[in-house]
């Protein structure tokens, strides 16, 4: 189908003041097969509507062919690096939102007409293909859905096929999911893994962010493991090839390359965000240690991971789920690790510059390549002098 075939089947559902919520991850959708960019006929056709309203999940890249102006307003829940430039535009904003909120944010007061979708299809049945994120409770909830169909996406969804009653598909593609290579973790990284790494028992649940650090921990890890994580990366498959993998993988979203696309194909590996950031589930299993970074962190352990003042950096995401589900599991425990340096600047302030990401009670032990904090039992005073403490190790080296 074209894009005026999307542009026709959008028309007939969406009257003036609609919202249409769009999908999200390596998946978003692109361009059609004859080469329009999806963005653009959105941009259209909400030009032509008017008083169309776009909400958006995570974006790792921009939508190309996008015209902001286009819309009464776009929302986005989960600013990622594709969601900088459309956040400088007067008729975008943010609402903060930890990664399990979208779902009930989106069936509430932001409930879409629409969801847009990118399947993978299989066997005659449609599947999610590198991502479920919030998208599967929005369809079992009645949300009409409009899928473009992927012809070089994976499929790697852990759940049931679509609901072909409830999936109308409108399109097709063969543009594949976003390529994003993950940065070679360098020497800092490296002794920071290694000092994480002391407190990650053998057979533990970890779940661990993007970047160079997670794939630090992966990379360097000298005994098996399980992955329990919010996006799951290329190191994974080396992990895996190492022998050092236990099971199955479980993860919201893929992020990487083909060598994480090709080798996650056909495994069950993907589930809603109802799932993967469940503390009751994760307590179920064996340890569950959740690292995660920061990039604000005052002397009590509040965690700011959005950005320095004005600038935004990335969204909430998963990193309050993880840390609070690993805080209050029996043998969990909630990592928050960092290099000392970053730029020449430390992490540590006296007052975060943005809101509070992750409280400081949800933090157990503070990492950075030069050593360690333990919080668990200290006090607020205590807190402080152990947190003052670490970072003053770096002065003296």
């Amino acid at each position: 189908m074209t894009a005026c075939g999307l542009e026709a089947a959008l028309r007939s559902v969406l009257p003036r003041g609609s919202t249409i919520a769009l999908g999200d991850g390596v998946g978003q959708l692109r361009t059609l097969q004859n080469g329009d960019a999806v963005a653009a006929v959105l941009s259209r056709l909400a030009r032509q509507v008017r008083d169309i309203r776009l909400a958006l999940g995570w974006l790792p890249a921009p939508l190309d062919g996008i015209d902001p102006d286009a819309f009464t307003e776009i929302v986005t829940l989960m600013p990622g690096w594709g969601s900088r430039g459309l956040l400088q535009c007067a008729t975008a904003r943010f609402v903060p939102t930890r990664l399990t909120a979208v779902a009930a944010v989106l069936l509430d007061v932001l409930r879409p007409d629409v969801l847009i979708i990118r399947a993978a299809e299989r066997n005659g049945a449609l599947h999610f293909g590198t991502e479920v994120s919030w998208q599967r409770g929005l369809i079992d909830a009645g949300v009409r859905v409009l899928a473009v169909v992927d012809a070089n996406s994976p499929a790697a969804d852990a759940g049931p096929p679509l609901d072909p009653a409830r999936v109308d598909v409108v399109g097709h593609s063969d543009d594949g999911p976003l390529q994003m290579p993950q940065k070679t973790p360098d020497s800092v990284h490296e002794a920071l893994a290694d000092k994480v790494l002391r407190f990650v028992p053998e057979g533990a649940q970890l779940q661990h962010g993007p970047g160079p650090l997670g794939t630090a921990l992966l990379n360097r890890t000298t005994v098996p493991l399980r992955i329990d994580t919010g996006l799951l990366t290329d190191a994974v498959v080396d992990l895996d090839r190492r022998g050092m993998l236990i099971g199955t993988p479980s993860a919201t979203y893929l992020l990487g390359t083909e060598k994480l696309y090709d080798w996650a194909d056909g495994k069950q590996i993907l589930h809603g965000t109802e799932y993967t950031h469940d503390a009751a589930r994760l307590a179920r299993g064996g340890p569950f240690i959740a690292v995660n970074t920061a990039i604000e962190i005052d002397a009590f352990g509040q965690i700011n991971v959005e950005g320095v003042g004005d600038k935004v950096v990335g969204g909430i995401g998963g990193h309050p789920d993880y840390c609070a589900a690993a805080a209050k599991i029996r043998n969990g425990l909630s990592i928050i690790a960092m290099p000392s340096r970053t730029n020449g600047n430390s992490p540590l302030v006296s007052q975060l510059s943005r809101p509070v990401s992750t409280p400081a009670y949800d933090v157990d032990l503070v990492v950075t390549e030069l050593g360690h904090a333990d919080l668990r039992g200290a006090d607020w005073t205590r807190r402080r002098e152990l947190i003052t403490e670490l970072f003053d190790k770096e002065s003296d080296q």
